[in-house]
């Protein structure tokens, strides 16, 4: 599954107030509306289904080869708080499921920042891939998927697995399996009729096999340890899987952290299992965006697997018989994502020609042989849309346009679609020049990779350091692929237009760097080690002599907003105000709220730790707490509880700290509605305008 961060995601909001302005000083939000696509989905036919949001609206696209004429089927506004949210296109590219609203926790519910009296629930609806229909309304559930025929769609609700016919107009959807939500990544045996999936059964999980109808699960493979990603070989006959170590009581895991791992394989017929390859120290995937290409067959041969096994993220092959694996990526760069195109051939998406931003390659599994692929994109994203062995479809972005839709035709190596702004009516153009990238020292020395956000007009300015979430994401001199983040870069862009200096960090943990750059020593509640390329930051900007020192601010959402606070709490000396939007203040205190991500878990404090872990906080330097700062936070959030922007709040207000702290009813970490991004812009406006005076 996918990596737990404390990013604003994958993958924004209001009923709240605003405080003073009903929008923003300049009057200007159009650079917040530009469309991006946040989901793809292939078929097996030359197919595709993806979803583009723009402004309070969600669009639900689909195109068709040999064309790719792109049709719009379907939008919703989210004024309701239940946009669409993921979307699936059955194999055969007959239809196309998607989902409204935003699941709570895990569960049926959806959040609802609307402030509903009735709280909306997840919907699901199918549509045909075809101009002019209409949706059909299935009911409460998530997770749509599709039996390997396209007769039948599948999905969650609750524990349970349910279906509907679609060759049968008339159907009602029939639970499936009770419990069959616990499934977990599922994949469809080659008689279409079972499927193969791992159970999470507590700290160690199982392997098993489930058929249709049958009463019982037949278990592949148990053990005390944790198993995953299972993938099945073309010919139907091994499932491949990896093998990670189970729990122990006695210790509380960092998630973010990498270990080791193993590749086995079980033969389906007789059940023998076989170890392919044990790695040694923590070598393990570790997946920031694609939690598919840890493990995949090239073809009946060769199984093709991402591993940290010298310090870097690179594709390897191995073959089904064992043996020494093969890279296939070069040293010192990582692979981001990548996607089996065809037998044979990978599509991946890296940063070997130049680490700062993406690059296109087609690899031959075989033979090893690379191709580079040329793009005018900068970043690249959601590889995750092969179906036909001959088209993929990825998303693509540049300084000045949001990710859109592209389709490669991987024979001839040419776009068959290549999205614009322009085709969903968005014209706004930035006026400051596009960032650039630079090193900059950090306090405790090395080299600190960011952005820079300069404005046209002479100086001296005020400046902001811009800290980014996760930790594990890396920032791009371009539009990144989550929408969040997409947001934060065009927010970015216009406070240059504005005539602010804006640098944004790459600090250490997060990505693109390689392991001893995430997983650097003393990071996170361990020291904060981290905060010394912002600290670096702050003060090369105080010394540029287009920046006016005494007005350096800083701002950032989640683990930004933690980076914000010790900023402020450490060096009010440096950063005269700052913007802190649902961070974490206080790595010792694990949030009380059920179904909670909590963070302080999460990371890996446990009871002994929670000492150092509290001076290593915010709050553990609150004294030396002098700027003024704004607070942000929805207060449904369950990635960061909102309590830690309570408790904080009353701890300034307490110390004679300048606190503002806006608090928007209903709303996730994500930012679910489209007004609480021009909330959040709209007070952070006028607070820079008050404080650093632009």
């Amino acid at each position: 599954m996918r990596t737990m961060t404390l990013a604003l995601a994958v993958t924004g909001l209001l009923a709240a107030p605003m405080l003073h302005a009903q929008a923003p000083a300049d009057g200007d939000t159009k650079f917040l509306e530009f469309p991006m696509v946040t989901d793809v989905s292939a078929s097996k036919v030359p197919a595709f289904a993806w979803l583009v949001r723009q402004g309070e609206n969600s669009v639900l696209m689909v195109a068709r080869g040999p064309d790719f004429r792109p049709v719009r089927l379907f939008a919703q506004a989210d004024v309701d708080g239940q946009p669409i949210s993921s979307v699936a296109i059955s194999p055969d590219g007959r239809f196309v499921a998607f989902q409204t609203g935003v699941p709570f926790s895990g569960s049926g519910e959806g959040f609802n920042p609307a402030s509903l009296i009735e709280a909306p629930k997840l919907t699901l609806w199918v549509v045909a891939a075809e101009a002019g229909a209409k949706p059909i309304k299935i009911g409460t559930g998530s997770g749509p998927d599709f039996t390997p025929d396209g007769q039948r769609m599948l999905y969650r609700q609750g524990r349970d697995l349910w279906a509907v016919d679609l060759t049968n107009p008339s159907a009602k959807p029939a639970m499936l399996v009770p419990g069959g939500g616990a499934f977990g990544q599922a994949v469809w045996a080659k008689d279409g009729k079972s499927m193969i999936f791992a159970q999470d059964r507590g700290g160690w999980s199982f392997l098993g096999r489930y058929t249709l109808g049958d009463d019982r699960v037949r278990w592949l493979v148990t053990g005390a340890d944790r198993l995953s990603s299972p993938v099945l070989s073309p010919d139907g006959a091994t499932v491949a899987y990896l093998r990670w170590p189970g729990s122990e009581h006695t210790v509380t895991e960092d998630l973010l952290e990498n270990k080791t791992f193993a590749i086995e394989t079980v033969d389906l017929a007789s059940g023998q299992v076989r170890t392919l390859h044990q790695a040694s120290g923590k070598a393990g995937p570790q997946l920031s965006d694609d939690p598919e290409g840890a493990l995949r067959w090239a073809d009946d041969r060769n199984i093709v697997f991402r591993s940290e096994q010298d310090g870097w993220a690179r594709l390897y092959a191995i073959a089904r018989s064992g043996g020494t694996p093969r890279a296939l990526t070069p040293a010192n760069c990582e692979v981001a994502e990548s996607e089996l195109a065809a037998p044979d051939t990978l599509f991946v998406i890296h940063n070997c020609r130049d680490i700062d931003t993406r690059q296109l390659s087609s690899i031959t599994v075989s033979s090893g042989r690379e191709r580079a692929i040329p793009s005018q994109d900068v970043v690249m994203g959601l590889a995750s849309a092969v179906g036909d062995g001959r088209h993929v479809a990825f998303t693509g972005s540049n300084a000045e346009n949001a990710p859109l839709l592209r389709v490669l035709d991987l024979k001839s190596e040419k776009l068959a679609l290549t999205e614009k702004p322009a085709d969903y009516g968005y014209v706004h153009r930035f006026d400051a020049p596009a960032p650039q990238v630079v090193r900059i020292k950090a306090s405790d020395g090395g080299t600190v990779p960011a952005q820079l956000f300069l404005p046209r007009t002479p100086g001296p300015h005020p400046a902001l350091v811009y800290v980014h979430g996760g930790p594990p994401r890396q920032m791009f001199p371009a539009f990144h692929f989550s929408g969040y983040y997409a947001s934060d870069f065009a927010v970015n862009r216009h406070l240059a237009e504005l005539g602010y200096v804006v640098v944004s960090v790459n600090y250490r943990s997060g990505v693109g760097y390689g392991r001893a750059f995430r997983e650097a020593p003393e990071r996170g509640w361990r020291g904060g080690s981290e905060y010394n390329d912002v600290l670096g930051a702050g003060r090369w900007l105080a010394e540029r002599s287009d920046v006016d020192r005494k007005r350096v601010g800083i701002w950032g959402g989640s683990y930004g907003g933690l980076l914000t606070g010790q900023a402020l709490a450490r060096n009010s000396d440096v950063f005269a105000a700052g913007i802190a939007v649902h961070g974490v203040y206080d790595w010792s205190w694990p949030s009380p709220t059920p179904g909670h991500q909590n963070p302080s878990k999460v990371f890996g404090v446990g009871e002994a730790d929670k000492p150092l872990a509290f001076r290593s906080s915010p709050l553990g330097a609150i004294d030396g707490w002098k700027s003024p700062v704004l607070l942000v936070s929805g207060d449904r959030d369950m990635n960061v509880d909102v309590l830690e922007t309570i408790d904080l709040n009353q701890k300034l207000r307490a110390k004679g700290v300048d606190v503002r702290t806006v608090i928007i009813p209903g709303e996730a970490h994500d930012m679910i509605r489209h007004s609480s991004w021009l909330t959040l812009w709209a007070e952070s406006r006028h607070f820079l305008q008050e404080k650093l005076g632009k």
